[in-house]
């Protein structure tokens, strides 16, 4: 291997270094020396690098496919670039990756909006059942209100509205039509409270007294009576007392009192009626009690009040109280009124107490009073009211015969007598028959007779 490798470089040196050493230089021999030394170190080095000249080898064929490699496919760009440039030819270049973009966009958005349908769908259908009852709902309403809106515009046009007036504008409509009227007032107040708005209403009952004239003191008594009564249902003691003040500024105080214990007089018959009357009815006639009290001492001239209260006493079966209370109005009340005051007693125990009572009552003041023949039609209507038509006709023969002395002691004059004829006649008429009537004419020819007798 080394003479191998000695002749090789001796070639070499032959073909490459030929013009360095010359056999006909004096330093011949230590120059060829000095080649051969050289010539060993870098055979070593010649077989150290074999390997590495074949895995650069192998890389500089690796290399070599690679860029053979980019070549073509830098062949191939060129040639589709060229391809592109003969199609686009006026166009631009842009467009068609921008289609692409646009078309692979549009292809993801209809995917897209297919799965969020697919989704809506399937929420759809598990919502079905209640959706559609929504919409039921919602059509059922719709439909109510128009048929309501059709209904009131049929109202509106054919009048009725005003007879039934249903909304704030209805009530307004009719007060400005009639603002004297206390019926529109109430009802547009009880309107109101309808709803649960009670200041409303106070407002709507002031509105009332400065708008009805002043005139119409019925009317506007009317309307402080609504006044009042809320008060008393949904008001404190002390805006009760003032709300009564108030009126009595306004009204006749007597009639305002009066108004309230009617008023105190129906919540205890409401409490009466009640379940809870144990609690409720109690109260109920404790303020009551506690009014009446108060407007027969404020107003113990007036007959009007004592009979309203004796009429609260017997109405609730307490005699023995009535009749004390009957001995100390006629203590209070004048003379004069003592009689219409028996006679409004002797009529309310008729009606809430005993008949024999009240027959005792009318016998005396008939008695005393025989020609007030207006007590001795009271007292029939009342018999006849309770059907003691008998009892009636007694009345009226002791008034038209002669008593059995033939002497009269109270002598009725010719228009007081047709008068109490006719009142009989009519009663016959009414529940009598053929022969009672009869009865009656009899009884006036004779009367007639006597009289022209005695002239």
């Amino acid at each position: 291997d080394e003479v191998d490798a000695l002749e090789d470089v001796l070639v070499s040196d032959r073909e490459d270094d030929s013009a360095d050493i010359h056999s006909d230089d004096d330093n011949y021999v230590t120059r060829l020396a000095a080649k051969l030394k050289h010539g060993d170190s870098s055979a070593e080095e010649d077989e150290n690098g074999d390997g590495d000249s074949k895995s650069s080898s192998s890389d500089g064929d690796d290399a070599s496919v690679s860029d053979s490699d980019s070549d073509s496919s830098h062949e191939e760009d060129e040639k589709e670039k060229a391809v592109a440039m003969d199609t686009d030819v006026g166009f631009d270049w842009g467009t068609k990756r921008e289609s692409v973009d646009a078309s692979k966009g549009e292809d993801e958005s209809g995917s897209d909006s297919t799965s969020d349908e697919e989704s809506d769908d399937d929420d759809e259908i598990d919502n079905t059942g209640k959706s559609s009852h929504k919409a039921r709902k919602r059509a059922a309403a719709r439909r109510k209100e128009e048929k309501e809106i059709s209904a009131r515009e049929s109202a509106l046009a054919d009048g009725t509205a005003d007879s039934n007036p249903e909304t704030s504008a209805d009530f307004e409509r009719l007060l400005a039509a009639d603002p004297n009227s206390s019926e529109n007032w109430i009802k547009y107040m009880a309107y109101h409270l309808s709803l649960a708005d009670i200041d409303s209403a106070r407002n709507v009952a002031n509105r009332a007294f400065d708008r009805i004239e002043f005139r119409q003191e019925g009317e506007k008594l009317n309307v402080w009576t609504a006044l009042l009564t809320l008060e008393f249902k949904y008001g404190t003691p002390k805006s009760q007392q003032a709300a009564i003040e108030r009126a009595s500024q306004h009204n006749n105080p007597k009639q305002v009192y009066l108004r309230v214990c009617e008023m105190l007089e129906r919540e205890v018959d409401t409490a009466a009626a009640s379940s809870d009357r144990a609690q409720t009815h109690d109260a109920a006639v404790a303020r009551a009690d506690e009014m009446f009290l108060k407007v027969c001492k404020k107003f113990r001239s007036k007959k009007t009040v004592w009979i309203a209260h004796l009429k609260y006493l017997l109405r609730g079966a307490r005699h023995e109280e009535a009749h004390a209370l009957l001995k100390r109005a006629l203590q209070s009340l004048p003379e004069y009124k003592h009689v219409e005051t028996m006679s409004k007693f002797a009529q309310l125990e008729f009606e809430h107490g005993s008949s024999e009572r009240a027959r005792t009552i009318f016998d005396t003041l008939v008695e005393k009073h025989p020609k007030r023949l207006d007590l001795l039609f009271v007292y029939v209507d009342k018999e006849v009211k309770h059907g003691e038509i008998s009892v009636a006709r007694n009345l009226f023969r002791n008034v038209v015969e002669l008593p059995d002395g033939r002497e009269r002691k109270t002598k009725y004059s010719d228009k007081q007598m047709k008068s109490v004829f006719k009142k009989w006649f009519r009663i016959e008429e009414e529940h009598g028959d053929e022969e009672s009537r009869e009865d009656v004419k009899q009884a006036a020819r004779e009367f007639v007779e006597r009289t022209a007798r005695s002239k």
